[in-house]
């Protein structure tokens, strides 16, 4: 996570690049808030980023504020087309410590997408505890390791780039790029997860992620892995709430999906934090960028992945290919 206060970071470049959550996934959070009388006056978009998120709740929220622990995502947070729309208020900060940003029982949804795997849960969910109304949500949605469905012989190309540990393996940030590849299942929750007859009728009520079934059938859950944080917050949450929709639990629907060509896939791979780490350690790399000789690390996979498909008769570099990241999303309620 360092590499995204660096000034060498390209936070222009990963607004550009990342893949964003279908608005279904917001349906889904809001449906859940909703089921347990949540009010829609203010969202908390926790490791914001760029916005993704807080932009998408805007138009649902009377009020949405964004936190980031880097100043250069902060500084390119997005806002509202919409004039009718209230501006987002993007603040430098850290889930650990809301002291000083918002007050108590000040809000009724928090956010994090692809940022909970920063956290520190044992001093987090006593901050969240603080600051959400009753009836307040909070939902974590992330993503693990992108692959190709259409071609999956491809996808050990992949994994070697974003694993090994002549690639981009020992660089990345730990633990927590260890808990994106789990799907979030070292991410406790705040108590001890209760599956009952009101899960079960809460589960129902959720939109289903690609169906557009207006009575779609209760979506599997998986059941917490990791211990409940050992907290004093832990009072005043609903254990029959906490709920986790992940890949794996609902089949092949629980997946963020792009369709690229060869530029957009490329950008993507050069957005990630690791990608920096390793250029920093081996510069002699990146000045192969773009080369006649193979290029660096990104161009030599992108050509592998080219190479690749070329033997199934596809040409990247004009016709669109689709590549997916196994989604996850975990909930929970405070007591109404």
């Amino acid at each position: 996570m360092a590499q995204f206060a660096k000034a060498s970071f390209d936070a222009a470049g990963y607004l550009a690049s990342r893949p964003t959550y279908p608005a279904r996934v917001y349906d889904i959070i809001c449906s859940f808030h909703r089921a347990g009388g949540g009010r829609f006056e203010h969202a908390l978009d926790l490791g914001c980023g760029p916005g993704f998120m807080a932009l998408a709740l805007a138009p649902r929220f009377n009020r949405v504020t964004a936190l980031d622990p880097s100043a250069k995502m902060v500084d390119v947070g997005m806002q509202p087309n919409d004039a009718k729309v209230p501006r987002i208020h993007y603040a430098v900060g850290n889930a650990e410590d809301l002291t000083s940003q918002l007050g108590e029982s000040s809000v009724d949804l928090v956010v994090a997408g692809q940022a909970a795997h920063w956290f520190d849960h044992g001093r987090v969910w006593p901050e969240l505890g603080r600051i959400l109304r009753p009836g307040a949500t909070v939902a974590y949605v992330g993503y693990g390791e992108m692959v190709i469905p259409k071609y999956p012989k491809l996808n050990s190309l992949i994994s070697a780039y974003q694993a090994g540990d002549d690639a981009l393996g020992p660089h990345w940030s730990q633990p927590g790029r260890s808990i994106v590849e789990g799907l979030l299942d070292a991410v406790p929750y705040p108590i001890a997860p209760e599956r009952t007859a009101i899960t079960e009728a809460l589960l129902a009520q959720l939109p289903d992620l690609e169906s557009l079934s207006p009575t779609p059938p209760p979506h599997p859950i998986a059941d917490a892995i990791a211990e409940p944080a050992p907290t004093s917050g832990s009072s005043g949450w609903d254990p029959t709430t906490a709920i986790r929709l992940k890949s794996g639990s609902t089949g092949d629907k629980w997946f963020l999906r792009r369709r690229w060509t060869s530029g957009p896939l490329e950008g993507y791979m050069r957005s990630a934090s690791a990608l920096h780490a390793y250029h920093e350690k081996h510069p002699e790399d990146l000045a192969k960028k773009g080369g006649k000789d193979g290029g660096d690390i990104v161009d030599r996979l992108v050509n592998q992945i080219r190479e690749g498909l070329k033997k199934e008769g596809i040409d990247i570099d004009k016709e669109e290919v689709e590549f997916a990241w196994p989604l996850v999303m975990m909930m929970i309620k405070r007591e109404a």
